[in-house]
């Protein structure tokens, strides 16, 4: 007998546990945004996958009126890839990967780029398929020769640019 209740008191007070550790937590949902602020320039001239880059939280983060990404948070990433610029407009690409970030509670925030594989065009980029057909139709093969003078931008960072990206998957955050 009792066996049987010092075995109830314990569920019991395992379930009490729980809910307080539940009540005590915040899910942080997939999508959150999360707008980062450039540190340091960077330039796709000069800059080499495996590099480091330095960032911070732009704003606080806030979830069910709880704070759970402080504002000037540090943030680093890593260069992934550079693509440079090339001929017939093709502008620069930087991929960065953004290393998961610590809460005050210390949980780990994956964060991803939020337009995710969206890549917008220059607008040289347009100029030069617009020179390249042009030049096709009135000049024949000659005229593709056009589009090689007009090269795509380069991609310049400055200290204050800002990257957008959201959280990448639901986090439970403990206050």
């Amino acid at each position: 007998m009792f066996a049987i209740r010092s075995a109830a008191l314990s569920v019991g007070a395992t379930m009490l546990v729980c809910a307080g550790a539940y009540a005590a937590s915040t899910v942080v949902p997939k999508g959150t945004p999360v707008t980062l602020v450039f540190d340091q320039r960077l330039s796709s001239k000069t800059a080499k996958a495996g590099q480091t880059v330095r960032m911070h939280v732009r704003d606080n983060v806030v979830v069910d009126g709880r704070t759970v990404l402080a504002r000037g948070t540090p943030v680093r990433g890593v260069i992934s890839q550079v693509d440079k610029r090339k001929r017939y407009g093709v502008n620069a690409k930087l991929r960065i990967a953004v290393n998961p970030v610590r809460t005050p509670s210390g949980a780990r925030l994956t964060l991803e780029p939020r337009n995710q594989g969206a890549y917008v065009a220059g607008k040289k980029s347009s100029q030069a398929a617009a020179a390249t057909a042009g030049g096709a139709m009135v000049l024949g093969p000659v005229g593709l020769v056009g589009g090689m003078f007009i090269h795509g931008k380069s991609v310049e960072v400055k200290p204050g640019d800002t990257f957008d990206t959201s959280v990448a998957r639901d986090t439970v955050v403990r206050r």
